[in-house]
């Protein structure tokens, strides 16, 4: 199980660690000593999350309206780990706390596309390896944010992005409905930030929540018609 955690972190390590250089290098280039960057990834670590946080550092916003913005950005975090937690019906309840700190966008969507992950050397394999990626390359982000010229700094930002489309390329080829649930998500998350001026984390948190709301009674709707259909020819 070790072994298999260590394969199925590679393809997250991999793009980690060049994400986890360019959020060092901005952090670099805000300001933010390498002691607190690297401490950031290492306590925080969400990559959309301290990609904001050190936005708004940046931008001289007080610790409170980060840490709120932070905790509406990751509220997923809760759902997510109670996805997993229902999968694990033989390992420890030691290890919950574990599994559920490490977890993060790219070790639930490896997770949720498997059935026997309920195994804590698998998990915490896959988490730690994942994490030693973002943690080490936040530290070499800094090392080379010294040498390199500020447009190529600046333009670390979009790494990110690639690495959120990674990840749902996977999650259509399972389900084709991901990709109107991603849209629509975007959709409402624009409206509420452009028309109606919300904070990104605010906007953001409603914007998953309505959209998983109203595809989760939707879908419970079809399925009692199919139901009720299945009945009737009966």
């Amino acid at each position: 199980m070790y072994a298999k955690g260590m394969k199925d972190a590679l393809p997250v390590m991999a793009g980690y660690f060049p994400i986890a250089m360019a959020f060092g290098i901005l952090a670099n280039g805000a300001g933010v000593n390498a002691l607190d960057g690297v401490l950031i990834s290492a306590i925080v670590y969400a990559g959309a999350s301290q990609f904001m946080a050190v936005s708004m550092l940046a931008a001289g916003l007080g610790p409170l309206s980060i840490v709120v913005a932070v905790l509406f950005m990751n509220f997923r975090h809760f759902i997510m780990s109670a996805s997993v937690r229902a999968k694990l019906t033989k390992t420890r309840k030691i290890f919950f706390p574990i599994v559920g700190f490490f977890l993060t966008d790219e070790s639930y969507s490896i997770i949720s596309l498997k059935d026997d992950i309920d195994d804590p050397r698998y998990l915490i394999t896959l988490e730690i390896a994942a994490y030693s990626s973002w943690v080490l390359g936040t530290a070499a982000g800094y090392m080379f944010g010294e040498f390199i010229p500020a447009i190529i700094s600046e333009s670390m930002g979009i790494a990110l992005y690639a690495l959120l489309l990674s990840l749902l390329i996977p999650a259509y080829k399972k389900e084709k409905q991901a990709l109107v649930l991603a849209l629509c998500a975007g959709g409402v998350n624009t409206v509420l930030i452009r028309g109606l001026q919300l904070e990104a984390g605010a906007s953001f948190m409603i914007s998953v929540v309505s959209i998983s709301l109203a595809a989760t009674l939707l879908k419970n709707v079809l399925s009692v018609k199919g139901e009720g259909v299945v009945q009737d020819e009966y």
